[in-house]
């Protein structure tokens, strides 16, 4: 999950099985101290399961337009503009520069600053421009931290669960399958038949609709829970993390839209493997059909295989903790907790295209806001731009990589552990050993990449 390797750690004289043994002593220790606890819940009461899996909790938005959305809103248009007048050669378009920066920056960055992108997201922002002007869904703002009007049941939204889900593949296929995906124009397609599905549904089911389908927003609901800025009452507060991971549920939707995040950036990491240029050979490489076939199955490949193991795990749990002497839970543990699964996905991502990441920020900001059509302008003044391809060193890269991974598997070990005290009681003390088990396993594993396995 963290691969390009890591030149920082190996050089700076650091074994690697002490890295490996960093990591398995952390999780041992920490399942040990959360044992001790007995259920007492380090995050404080949980909410009852798919309470409010893809819903929106805080108060009603008010009359008034959101300066954010307008924001997001001429962002887009920006986006399409350029994507469709600009040139056609992806080194003088920025748009798939910019939406590949905010495929890998925005999950990270609403796991350290809460859950802002709603604010911003400008398909929610049309959606409450339409409902709006039909004077639909407006009222008094409600008291904070009660439900929306938006809130619905899990029966209600159980037939389009999956759209959000199919939605962020669709992103992930053209980003790392398809040869030509990264193409201007082929961009271009892609938000715009984006834009058409979110305004369609803006159109038939309003705000709530759009809240529930649109990716970006349903990742960022399940990243701002383990966030230490809460936005629920409107305005930015700090809070625990583990709090705000007991407070939100999951549920197939959240589920949906996690693994397919934690799917790619393992995909990412197997793609560039000698495994995986052995397996393919010649046939998987060049840009020819049979190699598109090749990602593409090594993509659902990926994707079904997190799932996969998250969803064998949990049931696992689940069994040991009814012979243990729990009841059988009321609803499936994956799902519930899958929250709890979202920051490892958010940090493998954006850990994993660290520096191209901090590249990409460069030119986005720099050399293509000076002449965003390829005119020849030179807008701010920041059209010689060279980006700075070592602005961290290989140690400060690998080291901060090091870090995101502990993070990650910090909130997955704690916040998986709680949701099952919840549900299991007294029987986490011996089923919370499995949740130990596969946070151990995925640390090795995601380490094992981070040293250039």
């Amino acid at each position: 999950m963290l691969a390009h390797g890591a030149d920082g750690l190996a050089g700076d004289g650091v074994p690697g099985a002490l890295l490996y043994g960093i990591v398995a002593a952390g999780v041992v220790v920490g399942a040990l101290g959360l044992r001790a606890r007995g259920v007492r819940l380090l995050g404080g009461p949980a909410v009852p399961p798919l309470s409010i899996d893809g819903a929106e909790v805080g108060p009603r938005r008010s009359r008034t337009v959101p300066v954010g959305g307008i924001v997001g809103v001429v962002l887009l248009v920006v986006l399409l503009v350029v994507g469709w007048a600009g040139s056609d050669l992806s080194g003088l378009n920025p748009l798939p520069s910019t939406l590949v920066l905010l495929w890998w920056a925005v999950p990270v960055l609403v796991l350290l600053l809460g859950d802002w992108w709603r604010r911003v997201d400008p398909f929610i922002a049309i959606a409450d421009g339409l409902d709006r002007a039909r004077g639909r869904g407006h009222g008094p703002p409600a008291a904070a931290g009660s439900a929306t009007h938006d809130q619905v049941d899990e029966a209600e939204e159980a037939d389009d669960w999956w759209v959000p889900a199919l939605l962020l593949a669709s992103f992930a296929w053209m980003a790392t399958c398809w040869l030509d995906g990264q193409q201007p124009r082929n961009m271009a397609r892609w938000l715009t038949a984006l834009t058409v599905v979110m305004v369609l549904g803006a159109v038939l089911g309003g705000r709530g609709w759009v809240r529930r389908s649109s990716p970006l927003a349903v990742l960022s609901g399940a990243l701002g829970a383990a966030a230490p800025v809460d936005w629920s009452s409107g305005r930015p507060r700090l809070r625990s993390p583990l709090a705000g991971l007991a407070g939100r549920a999951g549920g197939r939707r959240t589920a949906g839209v996690v693994l397919v995040l934690l799917g790619t950036a393992f995909w990412e990491a197997v793609s560039g493997t000698q495994w995986w240029a052995d397996l393919v050979g010649a046939s998987g490489t060049g840009g020819t059909g049979a190699a598109l076939v090749w990602s593409t199955a090594g993509l659902v490949w990926c994707v079904l295989l997190a799932g996969a193991v998250w969803i064998g795990a949990a049931a696992l749990a689940e069994a040991v903790a009814v012979r243990a002497g729990s009841p059988p839970l009321d609803e499936p543990l994956a799902g519930d907790a899958v929250v709890a699964l979202a920051p490892l996905a958010a940090v493998a991502l954006t850990a994993h295209q660290l520096e191209t990441l901090l590249v990409t920020v460069q030119d986005v900001l720099f050399f293509y806001a000076a002449d965003p059509l390829a005119r020849g302008w030179d807008l701010t003044g920041t059209r010689g731009w060279t980006a700075d391809e070592e602005l961290l060193s290989p140690v400060v890269l690998a080291w901060t990589r090091f870090v995101l991974l502990v993070v990650g598997l910090g909130l997955l070990l704690a916040g998986a552990w709680d949701r099952l005290a919840a549900r299991a009681g007294r029987a986490v003390v011996t089923a919370g050993w499995v949740i130990a088990g596969l946070t151990t396993a995925v640390g090795a594993l995601a380490l094992w990449l981070l040293l250039g396995a």
